[in-house]
């Protein structure tokens, strides 16, 4: 596998590539319709770039790779502080820090305790997502990590009766916990 994130971005099909810019577009308009130009736009348009992004290579690699993660996190940190500084409100990037750490530590306790079922880049993903959804709020934080096993399992459960898929089935986690958080932001931001 690459290790570069245009190498893993170039490495997809066109049709992926299509439609992950389609999907890209479709939720930063969300983005933008929903919270218009405050200081905390371009920190929420991260989410749908480099969401869907890990998204697609998560589908087909079952990887979050930190080539992508981890700009993923240091970029949005340093913009949800300006957005922070710029609106001065700081508890706002506060719960972000505590929701982020809090998030992080719940997925690496439950991917230690069953490693087959969650993988480091779900831990990591977490960390970026619990940043997100904790400056939004207790609620949106709540919903982000809620959502994603509630989305995560509707499709588990949808794999065992519509497909040829086991118990022992995996798959990844990586596209829920970023649905949820992006509804969770949405609709509680």
């Amino acid at each position: 596998m690459t290790k570069t994130a245009s190498g893993l971005i170039l490495a997809l099909p066109q049709s992926a590539k299509i439609l992950s810019t389609a999907a890209t577009a479709l939720f930063s308009a969300v983005v933008i319709w929903r919270f218009g130009w405050s200081p905390e736009t371009p920190a929420f348009l991260l989410l749908p770039i480099f969401g869907v992004v890990l998204a697609v290579i998560d589908l087909r690699s079952r990887q979050l790779p930190n080539v992508l993660v981890l700009p993923f996190a240091l970029t949005g940190s340093v913009l949800l502080t300006a957005a922070s500084a710029l609106s001065g409100d700081w508890g706002r990037l506060a719960g972000g820090a505590i929701g982020s750490a809090a998030m992080f530590a719940l997925y690496l306790v439950l991917a230690l305790i069953s490693p087959g079922s969650l993988g480091m880049g779900d831990v990591k993903l977490a960390a970026v997502l619990g940043l997100y959804g904790g400056y939004a709020g207790m609620t949106a934080w709540m919903a982000t990590i809620l959502g994603g096993f509630v989305l995560g399992g509707v499709i588990s459960l949808s794999l065992l009766v519509f497909t040829r898929a086991s118990a022992r089935s995996v798959f990844p986690f990586g596209p829920p916990m970023i649905v949820a958080c992006f509804a969770a932001l949405v609709w509680f931001g």
